[in-house]
């Protein structure tokens, strides 16, 4: 009896233990993709792009199929006037737009995650801006003092 009261005990505790390394895996995969839409943001919306009032529409793709972010995770690129979720925009041959406004659109879709290290990660990134205009990279980003970084694409000198 006090053998299955032990075993009993220690399952409810390796549940929790579970439960908390899931919730961090889950904020380390949120500010993996958060240091890249930061990057996205600062290599697309140049002062151009800002005159012509164009949006940065984000998608999380975490294997499978694209989704827009939670607002819980547009909250943190809350400082970005120009970011929108990706079911706020449509992606058309001649050009993506912002559904509601018709402003020019660039969709940035990132994901899956793929573990290097416990600190390094490496994101498949899509952008798509027209049918002529349209790109997929792999982008390198690591666990630094200050949080997680972007530090770019990966640059291969050979086959993958």
């Amino acid at each position: 009896m006090r053998s299955r009261a032990l075993a009993a005990g220690l399952a409810v505790l390796a549940g929790v233990a579970s439960v908390g390394s899931g919730a961090e895996d889950r904020e380390q995969e949120t500010a993996v993709l958060v240091a890249v839409f930061r990057q996205q943001i600062h290599e697309h919306i140049d002062a151009t792009e800002k005159a012509r009032r164009t949006v940065l529409c984000l998608a999380i793709d975490p294997g499978g199929a694209a989704q827009s972010p939670s607002r819980e995770f547009m909250a943190r690129l809350a400082g970005e006037p120009s970011v929108r979720r990706a079911a706020e925009c449509d992606s058309r041959p001649e050009g993506a737009v912002e559904a509601t406004t018709r402003r020019p659109a660039i969709i940035v879709t990132a994901g899956p995650i793929e573990w290097v290290a416990d600190d390094e990660a490496w994101v498949a990134v899509s952008c798509f801006r027209s049918a002529s205009w349209s790109w997929h990279r792999r982008y390198r980003v690591v666990r630094e003092s200050e949080g997680w970084i972007s530090l770019g694409p990966i640059l291969l000198d050979g086959p993958p």
